[in-house]
């Protein structure tokens, strides 16, 4: 799976369409401001009735009581206030609102909350997603939505700020409602952790060792273009993404020349290296010895 935050502004047009109906007085949003990772907005709502999707995910947040019905079953609805309907990315949002209210949508978009969910989780990222349905109470999320109206309301328009404020709501929700946890992070030689970036880049690194990869794969694992990883695993790290791939083969193929009586060229296959006289030269460079030498010193 490859994400990338987007460096387009989140406006209106990207929502469910909602709030440009004649039933939404629209009270103060982030629209125009800039914002790529979120979009908020705060608005009394009038009876309507309609099915809608979007492609990122919105948590309708009610100030005030409302009152509806379910367009497949027309059964009631009773949504209290201080309560958060959740609409999953690609989700239908059906609504027959029958009382007016106060809400307040938030969003987030879906390649930010996909990138919080990777540093979560083992896993694919892109399967992870709240359940559809209703929470009854959630004073933080509230507390973060008026954070993002504060800003929205005093005309912010510094991207960073709602890049940060959607990680802190898809963390929140990741691991309260989805269940997921911050796995431990990586710490370089010196001791020093590594950023998320890095880390996804070590992972896959290590992952893949025995495979032919470059540059532009490690890049897509780690969410970030390759000159900018680049730069930031060489910083972290202390050397390119690629001197540290051959340290990882080379290591590998050292432990294996140790513990087996495999073939050289089988080792070298199995490393990742693309014939013997790779494994020997790159070896000879490191260890100042042959694989073949290595392996007869330690048996003699």
């Amino acid at each position: 799976m490859h994400t990338a935050l987007s460096t387009r502004p989140f406006g209106v047009a990207e929502t469910h369409g909602v709030l440009t109906l004649a039933s939404a007085d629209v009270t103060a949003s982030s629209e125009g401001l800039n914002w790529r990772s979120l979009f908020v907005s705060s608005q009394t709502e009038t009876p309507f009735s309609g099915s809608f999707t979007a492609r990122d995910l919105l948590f309708v947040l009610f100030r005030a009581p409302a009152e509806g019905r379910r367009l497949a079953d027309r059964s009631r609805i009773h949504a209290p206030a201080g309560s958060v309907r959740v609409v999953p990315s690609e989700a239908p949002m059906d609504v027959d609102l029958v009382t007016p209210t106060d809400t307040v949508h938030l969003y987030v978009r879906r390649t930010v909350w996909e990138e919080v969910a990777m540093d979560m989780t083992d896993g694919d990222a892109a399967g992870i997603m709240p359940a559809a349905g209703w929470i009854n109470a959630e004073p933080l999320l509230f507390a973060l939505a008026d954070a993002a109206l504060a800003a929205a309301e005093a005309g912010c328009t510094d991207p960073s700020f709602s890049d940060h404020l959607a990680r802190s709501i898809a963390s929140h929700v990741l691991a309260t409602h989805v269940g997921l946890r911050f796995k431990p992070r990586r710490t370089a030689s010196g001791g020093r952790a590594l950023s998320r970036e890095v880390a996804r880049a070590v992972d896959f690194i290590e992952a893949n060792a025995d495979r032919s990869i470059g540059l532009q794969d490690i890049a897509d694992a780690a969410i970030r273009s390759p000159s900018h990883l680049a730069r930031t695993f060489a910083s972290e790290v202390g050397m390119p993404p690629h001197r540290y791939l051959i340290g990882v083969r080379i290591r590998r193929a050292r432990q294996l020349l140790a513990r087996t009586d495999a073939p050289i060229a089988q080792i070298a296959f199995e490393c990742g290296f693309t014939h013997q006289e790779h494994l020997t030269r790159l070896f000879r460079k490191h260890f100042d010895t042959t694989p073949a030498a290595f392996r007869r010193a330690l048996r003699d």
